[in-house]
């Protein structure tokens, strides 16, 4: 009887010790398969959790990153098998929130200036020179120089064909030296006007052309000279023109050489009859009038000569189309 109230007591123990054995075990296994669970999940795989159980009821510590994922571990462990009750100790992470901006401190206002006056051993004190305050931003905006104006443009006239157009010869015009298609310098003696106003001033360089030269024949005949204009420099640009013709022509020699040669004709009959009688004056005819001739010969016809300083007047046939700056146009003489 005693032996075996012994064994009873002996099975009750083993008994409990199985019974306690297999709880722990189930605590262990179902916090196993909640973390197992929560690393599958997306939303908790990184999150920082703790998870206990005992006697069936799972204690969840630890943070996560929002509300849903705080949701999704307690939604977890409560469906476990097993589990009892959940005891929620888990707190979501707060987002980092960037401090506010620093606002400006104003700047100190510029001290005010102090005048002073330093006497000097001189009779007569000289002030110190004020120092001028700063300048505001909109001030130095204002006082900056603005841009430059528009360079001046230049007036364009049209010198209408008519024109009277007189010139200085500067260059001398002689008939017996010079040749046709020379160029010779000139100026301008009077202004060119349109519409009241100065288009090309006094002294402005001009050239003209000789397009006619002949001089006096030995003879008879007599010397021409034809002047035309044919360019003005003005304003550093050239300008064609085309104007009439001046003519000068000398005077006939013709009257003159035959008095001239007649006369030596006479001369030469009378010396003739001195020396020889009928035939000695048909033969000072003869001489006398070779010698008329000669005379003839060396004193040529009236040439045309134009000395420096002479104004010419011209007549423009064609219109020209200038372009100048009124502010440059000065009379150069």
């Amino acid at each position: 009887m005693r032996r075996s109230a012994i064994l009873l007591v002996a099975l009750l123990v083993a008994l409990g010790l199985a019974v306690g054995c297999s709880k722990a075990r189930s605590d262990q296994d179902i916090a196993t398969v909640i973390k197992a669970k929560m690393f599958s999940d997306p939303q908790l795989k990184t999150a920082n959790l703790d998870v206990t159980a005992k006697n069936g009821e799972v204690t969840l510590r630890g943070e996560v990153a929002s509300d849903a994922a705080r949701y999704q571990a307690f939604k977890l462990a409560t469906d476990a098998p097993g589990v009892n009750k959940v005891d929620d100790q888990m707190t979501v992470k707060l987002a980092e929130v960037a401090p506010p901006a620093r606002a400006p401190e104003p700047a100190p206002a510029p001290a005010p200036v102090v005048r002073r006056t330093v006497r000097r051993p001189a009779a007569a004190p000289a002030p110190v020179r004020e120092q001028a305050p700063p300048q505001s931003p909109a001030e130095h905006i204002a006082a900056a120089p603005g841009p430059p104006p528009p360079p001046p443009q230049p007036k364009h006239v049209e010198i209408a064909a008519g024109t009277s157009v007189t010139v200085r010869m500067i260059d001398s015009v002689d008939s017996e030296i010079n040749h046709t298609g020379e160029i010779f310098h000139a100026s301008l003696d009077a202004p060119i006007v349109v519409d009241n106003e100065i288009v090309v001033p006094t002294g402005t360089d001009v050239y003209v052309k000789l397009v006619n030269a002949r001089s006096a024949g030995h003879m008879t005949g007599r010397s021409e000279l034809g002047l035309e204009l044919v360019r003005m420099q003005f304003q550093g640009k050239s300008y064609a023109l085309i104007s009439n013709e001046y003519q000068q022509v000398g005077t006939s020699r013709g009257k003159r050489t035959a008095a001239t040669i007649g006369g030596g004709a006479a001369i030469g009959a009378a010396i003739g009859a001195i020396a020889g009688g009928g035939k000695g004056a048909a033969i000072g005819a003869g001489v006398g009038a070779g010698s008329g001739t000669v005379i003839q010969a060396v004193t040529k016809g009236k040439q045309i000569r134009i000395p420096s300083e002479t104004k010419l007047d011209f007549r423009l046939e064609q219109p020209v189309e200038v372009s100048y700056f009124p502010e440059k146009n000065r009379s150069r003489r």
